[in-house]
């Protein structure tokens, strides 16, 4: 099927919209690790999360920015895969100073206020994203939005 690069990021958006949760994937002297977080995006796919810093992932961060993010928490009935999958690049915001990018996380999650004492805001900026839907796309389809 084809699709126009504006319908495909409509498609990414929507799906964004109706999940919470994604991966994270982060490595560190070729040692992977995967960590399950709640996100917020903004319309130009940029992904936002927050985490106490010292743990695993934030500590990769600090010497290997890159990352691999995939939302897949929303299985339709029909058992058909569908979901988002992206590699970019992630760095930590300065909450007093990335007021917007703040504001998007806690407009999306109302609890956020409770975590910010301990926990920083990281934006991860795709460089690569994929929408999967084999409904769309049929078995194993997926389509890159360019960037």
């Amino acid at each position: 099927m084809l699709v126009s690069p504006e319908r495909l990021k409509e498609y990414i958006l929507e799906y964004l919209e109706n999940n919470r949760l994604m991966t994270l994937a982060t490595s560190e002297k070729d040692i992977p690790w995967a960590a399950t977080v709640f996100f917020a995006y903004d319309p130009d796919l940029n992904i936002y999360f927050i985490s106490r810093s010292g743990t695993r992932k934030t500590k990769h961060l600090q010497v290997n920015p890159n990352v691999s993010v995939v939302v897949n928490h929303h299985q339709p009935k029909s058992g058909l895969v569908k979901g988002v999958q992206l590699e970019g690049t992630a760095q930590m915001l300065d909450k007093n100073k990335d007021v917007k990018e703040l504001e998007i996380f806690k407009k999306r999650h109302d609890w956020a206020d409770e975590y910010l004492h301990d926990h920083e805001l990281y934006k991860i900026i795709p460089k690569r994203i994929y929408y999967l839907d084999d409904e769309l796309f049929g078995p194993g389809g997926r389509k890159e939005l360019e960037l």
